[in-house]
């Protein structure tokens, strides 16, 4: 059952539900439930704060599932979209998940997850910044990547440009710029407007220091 067909009672009654089928469903629906799981929370929004207890065991007891990891990502986005800035205590929990799927093999499954997984780091936008120490090794490892398929390391890339308006990078700075500039000499032009894009956003938003 998909979540347009529910008549959308109270989210008391609702979220359970689906949080339990997504958990005791069988394996090759599993994938949909937490979809539609995902979509109920950006329509009940800031609603859903009540039931993340439930929802994090469900994501924590899944995760190893590399199958259902993707969703599981999206479902993470979701939350952190309709929660803003009060999805930011949940980020000591999120992160370590989120980055373990950097350790793995890359291969095209998993290069989809990483993709979406940078684009939840752009949701969580100004909540992520005082965990920059941990998320800036990844970007930058993924970006210089000469294995990694084009479009991973261009959204890698590009993720750094999306946070520079969220976030402060002045401690990070070399950290990010060197790598950038290694990438600029050696890829083709595929990844080169993407970093000197970059490079523009952050000459904004260092100025002087850059």
């Amino acid at each position: 059952m998909s979540v347009t067909e529910f008549n959308l009672s109270p989210s008391s009654q609702i979220v359970p539900a689906f949080v339990d089928v997504a958990c005791t469903s069988a394996p090759r629906i599993q994938g949909f439930h937490l979809e539609q799981l995902a979509i109920l929370v950006g329509i009940i929004k800031q609603h859903v704060r009540n039931h993340m207890p439930d929802i994090f065991k469900l994501v924590t007891e899944l995760w190893d599932n590399n199958s259902l990891q993707l969703p599981l990502v999206s479902l993470v986005e979701a939350l952190g979209k309709a929660l803003d800035a009060e999805f930011k205590p949940f980020l000591p929990t999120t992160l370590p998940l989120l980055l373990k799927v950097f350790d793995g093999e890359l291969n095209d499954k998993t290069a989809n997850t990483q993709i979406k997984i940078f684009d939840a780091f752009l949701t969580f936008g100004a909540n992520i910044e005082e965990y920059l120490q941990l998320v800036i090794p990844v970007v930058v490892r993924t970006y210089e990547r000469a294995d990694a398929p084009s479009a991973l390391r261009k959204k890698a890339i590009q993720t750094v440009e999306g946070l520079t308006r969220r976030v402060n990078f002045s401690d990070y700075a070399s950290r990010v710029i060197h790598p950038l500039v290694r990438v600029l000499a050696q890829s083709g032009n595929e990844l080169k407007v993407s970093v000197m894009d970059t490079l523009c956003a952050l000459v904004i938003q260092l100025g002087s220091d850059f």
